[in-house]
C-alpha cells in the first residue's frame, strides 16, 4: 500500500461503503412499504466483501438459497400446519439435510442450499400462528433479501470497486517467489540440519496458502476485471502450484539423499544462474543433457533428482508466464498452455456433514419442543435462530466456541439496540434523520469488518443491533416485546453449543487422525483404479488434505511430513497408473502387482505401520523393468504423468524413497530377493 494512505483507511473506506448500501437498502424498502426492512439491511452486511467479485458470487447463491427456502416453507407450513411436532420435524430435517448437502462442496455454491436450509425456518417457524399469510411473509422475505443484495452489489462493484485480481494476484506472485527461493535452498542444500524443523515448517505452510489461493479463484467468475476472462489462466497456474508441492519436496529428499553429488555440480549451477536471471526471462536449462540409461542405485536416484529438478524448473516457468498473462491479458501463451483445460476438486467428509446435519436438526427439534410445550409465545425466534448457530459453523472441528462467541456478539448488541429504540428513535422524523442518527454507530461497527479476528464478530453485531431494533414503517416499541423476543437468542445459543458439543465437537487429534485415514483411503482407491486417474484431482484432493492437517498443527508435529509425503505418494500412484498403461507386457503385470499390493496396504493398515516387504519387492521388480530405457524426455509442465518408461522409472525411484527411505539399495539384477 501506498506511504500515504493511512492504515485505517481501508476499513473506514469499506465501513462508508457498505453502511451506504444498508442505508440505501432501508430507504427503498420503507419507501415501497416492505413490512420488515431490517431485513435488507442485515443482508448487506451479510453479503459484503472488500472484493466486488466475492461480493457478486454471494448474492448470487444467497439469492438462490433464499428463494429455495422461501418454497420449501410456502410447500410445507400449509400442510403441516395442524400438526406442530410433524412441521416441526419437517423444517428441522429440511434445514439437516441442507446443511449436510451443503457441506460436501466448498466452493461457493455451498452457501446457497445451506441458506436454503435456515430460510425455510426463518420464514416458517413465524407463520405458524398465521399459516394463511405464509405466501406474503415469503414473498416479502425473498423480496427484501434481493433489495439487501441489489443495495450491496452496486455499492461495492460501483463505488471505488476492489478487484478480484488486485487481491489474488500478489497473493499468487508472493506464492511463486517462496517456490522459488525453496528451489534455490534444495540446489545450494539448505538449511542446515538445526534449521531444518523451521523449513519444513515453512513449506508445508505453502499447502495452506495454495489452498487458500484455490478458495479464492472460486470468485473468479464474477470479477469485473479482465480476470473473469482468465478462468482458465487461473485453474492452470494454481494447478502447478499445487503440482509444485510434491515436486519440490521430492527434489529435497533426493538432494539430501545424494548429498554433494561431484555428479550434479554441472547441472545445480545451470540451476543457479537460470534462477539468477528469473525463471520468466530464459529458458530452462536441460539438466538431463547427454544422460546415459541409469541402472544402479546411484545412477537412478540421480536421474530422478534430475528429473524432478527439470520438472520444477519448467513448472516455475509456465507459472510465471500464467502470471504474465493474468497481469497483461495481451500476452501471448504458448499454445500448450492457452489450450490447457483443468479441474481441480477439494475434498470433503461425508460422515463430518451427516454430523453436523444431525446436529442441527436434534438442536432445533429441541427448541420447538420447548417452544411447543411451554406456550411460549416468541419461541419462533429461538428456533431459528438455532438453525442458523447450527448451520453457520458446522464446517468446523469444534464449532462450540465459535458459536458461543457469535452469540455472545449477537446479544451484546441488544442493549445497545434497546437504547437507540427506547431513547433515541423515539425523537427521530423522517428518513434523513434516522439516517443521521443511525450512521454512527454502522461506520463504528463496520470499521471492525475487515479485521482478520474480529470480523464476523463485527458482522455477528450488526446483526443483532438490526434484528433488535426491527425497524419498520411506523415507530411501535413495546418493551416486553423487545425483552421476551431478544431472550430467544440466549436459548438458541445455549441448544446449538450444547448439541453441538455433545454430537458435532471433534478434538484436534480426532481430527487429524481422520483426514489422515481418509488420504489413506484415497490412496489406496488411486491405487486400484482399473486407469490412470485424472493428475489435477489427484493433486487438488491430496493437497487439500495436507492444507487441513497443517491448519491443526502446532510447529514441528511430524503429521504434516507425513502428510506431505502422503501427497508425494499420490503423485507417484498417479504416474505408475500412466506407466502401466502405456508400457509393454512385462512391465504392465509387474505395475498391476505393484499398484494391487499398494492398494492393500493403505486400505488395510492404520496410518504410520510400515509397509511390508513383500511391497519392496514389487517396486524393484517394476523398476527392473524400467532399465535401458532412454533417459526421461523433457515436455510440457502440465503432463504431471510423463508416458516414457524413464520418467515412469524416476516416479518408481521417488516411491521406493517415500515408503523405504531406509531401505538397502536397489539391485538390478535381483539376486536374493525375497518373493512376494
Amino acid at each position: 500500500m501506498n506511504n500515504w494512505v493511512p492504515s485505517w483507511w481501508p476499513a473506514l473506506l469499506y465501513s462508508a461503503k457498505t453502511a451506504v448500501a444498508a442505508l440505501a437498502a432501508l430507504g427503498i424498502a420503507l419507501l415501497d412499504g416492505q413490512a420488515m426492512p431490517f431485513w435488507a439491511m442485515s443482508t448487506v452486511y451479510i453479503v459484503s466483501n472488500p472484493v466486488a467479485a466475492a461480493t457478486r458470487s454471494k448474492a448470487v447463491y444467497r439469492a438462490l438459497g433464499t428463494i429455495i427456502g422461501a418454497a420449501a416453507a410456502v410447500f410445507m407450513v400449509p400442510l403441516l400446519v395442524n400438526s406442530p411436532l410433524m412441521l416441526s420435524l419437517a423444517l428441522a430435517a429440511w434445514v439437516g439435510g441442507c446443511l449436510a448437502v451443503s457441506l460436501l462442496d466448498r466452493s461457493p455454491r455451498a452457501y446457497a442450499l445451506m441458506l436454503a436450509g435456515y430460510t425455510a425456518t426463518i420464514i416458517g417457524f413465524p407463520a405458524v400462528n398465521r399459516p394463511e399469510a405464509i405466501f406474503d411473509t415469503a414473498a416479502a422475505r425473498v423480496t427484501e433479501i434481493l433489495l439487501g443484495i441489489a443495495c450491496a452489489t452496486v455499492v461495492h462493484s460501483l463505488i471505488l470497486p476492489q478487484s478480484l485480481g488486485s487481491r489474488l494476484g500478489p497473493r499468487l506472485d508472493a506464492w511463486l517467489a517462496n517456490a522459488e527461493s525453496w528451489l534455490a535452498d534444495i540446489v545450494d542444500l539448505r538449511p542446515g540440519p538445526d534449521q531444518r524443523a523451521t523449513f519444513e515448517q515453512d513449506r508445508r505452510r505453502l499447502a495452506v496458502d495454495a489452498v487458500d489461493c484455490v478458495l479464492l479463484a472460486t470468485h473468479v467468475p464474477y470479477d469485473t476485471s479482465h480476470w473473469r476472462e482468465a478462468n482458465r489462466t487461473v485453474q492452470a497456474l494454481l494447478y502447478r502450484m499445487l503440482l509444485l508441492l510434491p515436486i519440490l519436496s521430492g527434489l529435497a529428499d533426493r538432494r539430501r539423499g545424494l548429498g554433494d553429488d561431484p555428479a550434479l555440480a554441472p547441472a545445480l549451477a545451470d540451476a543457479r544462474q537460470w534462477l539468477a536471471d528469473g525463471t520468466d526471462a530464459a529458458d530452462q536449462p536441460d539438466y538431463l543433457a547427454g544422460a546415459q540409461p541409469a541402472s544402479h542405485w546411484p545412477d537412478l536416484l540421480r536421474e530422478s533428482f534430475l528429473v524432478r529438478l527439470g520438472q520444477a524448473s519448467m513448472i516455475l516457468r509456465e507459472s510465471r508466464q500464467l502470471l504474465g498473462r493474468l497481469d497483461d491479458p495481451r500476452r501471448a501463451l504458448p499454445a500448450a498452455l492457452a489450450g490447457e483445460r483443468v479441474h481441480l476438486r477439494l475434498t470433503n467428509d461425508p460422515g463430518q456433514a451427516l454430523l453436523a446435519g444431525l446436529s442441527a436438526m436434534l438442536a432445533i427439534l429441541l427448541v420447538t419442543a420447548f417452544w411447543i410445550y411451554s406456550g411460549w409465545p416468541d419461541g419462533a425466534g429461538a428456533a431459528v435462530m438455532t438453525g442458523v448457530f447450527c448451520c453457520l459453523f458446522a464446517a468446523l472441528d469444534n464449532p462450540v466456541p465459535m458459536i458461543l462467541a457469535f452469540g455472545v456478539a449477537i446479544t451484546s448488541a441488544i442493549p445497545f439496540a434497546g437504547i437507540y429504540l427506547f431513547g433515541v428513535l423515539p425523537r427521530v422524523d423522517g428518513y434523513v434523520e434516522l439516517c443521521a442518527v443511525l450512521l454512527p454507530p454502522m461506520l463504528g461497527m463496520g470499521m471492525f469488518l475487515l479485521h482478520p479476528r474480529h470480523g464476523l464478530l463485527a458482522t455477528a453485531f450488526a446483526m443483532g443491533f438490526f434484528s433488535a431494533l426491527a425497524l419498520q414503517q411506523e415507530y411501535n416499541a413495546d418493551l416486553e416485546r423487545f425483552i421476551n423476543g431478544n431472550m430467544g437468542q440466549l436459548l438458541a445459543v445455549l441448544a446449538a453449543a450444547g448439541v453441538s458439543a455433545a454430537l458435532g465437537t471433534t478434538a484436534a487429534d480426532a481430527a487429524i487422525a481422520r483426514l489422515v485415514r481418509r488420504q489413506h483411503h484415497d490412496l489406496a482407491r488411486l491405487a486400484g483404479a482399473n486407469s490412470p486417474p485424472d493428475p489435477a484431482r489427484v493433486l487438488s484432493r491430496a493437497s487439500d488434505h495436507l492444507s487441513l492437517i497443517t491448519q491443526r498443527l502446532g510447529a514441528g508435529d511430524d503429521r504434516a511430513v507425513m502428510g506431505l509425503s502422503d501427497v508425494r505418494i499420490a503423485v507417484n500412484i498417479a504416474q505408475i497408473q500412466q506407466l502401466r498403461a502405456s508400457g509393454d507386457r512385462r512391465l504392465r503385470v509387474a505395475c498391476t502387482r505393484l499398484l494391487q499390493a499398494t492398494s492393500r496396504y493403505f486400505a488395510r493398515s492404520a496410518p504410520g505401520d510400515a509397509p511390508p516387504p513383500a511391497l519392496l519387492v514389487h517396486i524393484d521388480r517394476a523398476l527392473r523393468s524400467t532399465l535401458g530405457a532412454a533417459p526421461p524426455r523433457a515436455g510440457h509442465g502440465g503432463e504431471l504423468i510423463g508416458s516414457d518408461p524413464a520418467t515412469g522409472r524416476a516416479a518408481l525411484v521417488a516411491f521406493r524413497r517415500n515408503l523405504f527411505p531406509d531401505a538397502a539399495a536397489f539391485d538390478p539384477a535381483g539376486i536374493g530377493g525375497v518373493p512376494a
